[in-house]
């Protein structure tokens, strides 16, 4: 019976194939055929170069081919982490940091029969740091300006900086940093001009400026505020304030004041003046007490001689003469013993005594005429 069977089924295969149109009989497969994929070579470049990785793909059955690329995490295409919006052919790699990293890429045919999908081998981008390493920087030409007046701004036109490399020199006048930017210390100034993190220097001179007093008040008050008419200033303890266009100081000398003698009561300003600016403060000045006037002493009159004589008489030798008219002086004390005072009781007392002399004369000539 089984022998039967397979000679009706080879009879039955050669009638088909002899048949017209057998030829155009295809199988169709039961699944989708994988893609053919080639990869692109491995890639190596410098810091932010262009690195551009690709795959190539070929559909065995008519599907529709598409891509997604992963970066690899452990160096195969066994593991990775997906890149968003990376489904071309074509992938532009990261080379904004050195070291190397893996790429791989998941290509998928979809046609009548399915979708198959091939995971291609991993690319490797290496990205090197050829940029030159600086090594030192020097001053090339100055600043067009180097004599400055103190306080004034520092001016770079006209610097430059030569950049010594591993891999040779270049020049520069941009990115330049200098300090200090103002110019605050008189005399020969150091200024530091830094360029990636490397530094080099040149000096410039700086005139003084001449410090100028812009104001002052008082900073404490003296310790005598009360006087008497007549006194003198007393300054003691007496501070100002002074405003420069350099600093702010106190001081307590070096000032005058006006006035410095009181000449009348009340209250008084006094100016202090420090260089060409001035300030006031307050003090009291009281009226000088009346002293208490001395007693008017008067002199005693002189004492009175009388002589008499008889007509045609003489006189007898021990008579008394006839004496002078009578002279009072009345001498008056002064309120104040000065030198004034004491010369005018001298010119009084010779005027005195010049009348008792006179009055002597007289009676002694009047005695001579009666005899």
């Amino acid at each position: 019976m089984k022998k039967r069977l397979v000679s009706l089924a080879l009879a039955l295969l050669l009638l088909l194939a002899a048949a017209p149109g057998a030829y155009a009989v295809e199988l169709i497969p039961d699944s989708a055929l994988e893609p053919v994929v080639y990869t692109s070579a491995n890639v190596n470049c410098s810091l932010g170069d262009i690195a551009i990785i690709s795959v190539t793909a070929q559909s065995q059955d008519g599907g529709t081919l598409s891509y997604q690329w992963y970066r690899s995490i452990d160096g195969t295409n066994m593991s990775g982490s997906l890149i968003v919006n990376a489904t071309g052919s074509n992938y532009y790699a990261d080379t904004s940091s050195e070291g190397t990293n893996y790429y791989f890429c998941v290509v998928t045919s979809s046609g009548p029969n399915g979708s198959a999908s091939v995971i291609s081998s991993p690319i490797a981008v290496t990205v090197e740091n050829n940029e030159p390493v600086i090594e030192g920087i020097g001053v090339l030409t100055l600043p067009s300006k180097t004599n400055y007046k103190e306080g004034d701004r520092l001016v770079t036109d006209g610097l430059s900086v030569r950049v010594y490399t591993n891999q040779g020199y270049y020049d520069v006048t941009g990115g330049l940093e200098v300090s200090p930017a103002v110019l605050n210390v008189s005399g020969t100034q150091t200024i530091t001009v830094k360029y990636q993190g490397k530094s080099c220097t040149f000096t410039v001179e700086v005139e003084a400026e001449k410090e100028v007093v812009q104001s002052i008040s008082i900073s404490s008050m003296p310790a005598k505020t009360s006087y008497t008419v007549g006194d003198r200033l007393d300054t003691t303890g007496l501070s100002i304030r002074v405003v420069t266009n350099k600093q702010i100081t106190d001081v307590s000398q070096g000032f005058t004041c006006t006035p410095m003698v009181f000449s009348s009561a009340g209250s008084q300003q006094v100016k202090v003046i420090y260089g060409s600016a001035s300030t006031t403060f307050t003090v009291q000045v009281a009226e000088r007490s009346t002293p208490t006037p001395s007693p008017t002493a008067t002199a005693s009159p002189s004492p009175t001689a009388t002589a008499t004589a008889s007509p045609g008489a003489s006189a007898a030798p021990n008579s008394s003469a006839s004496p002078s008219p009578t002279h009072t002086v009345t001498v008056h004390e002064p309120h104040e013993t000065n030198a004034g005072s004491a010369f005018l009781q001298i010119v009084l007392m010779l005027a005195l005594l010049g009348l008792v002399g006179i009055g002597a004369y007289v009676y002694t000539v009047q005695r001579k005429n009666r005899k």
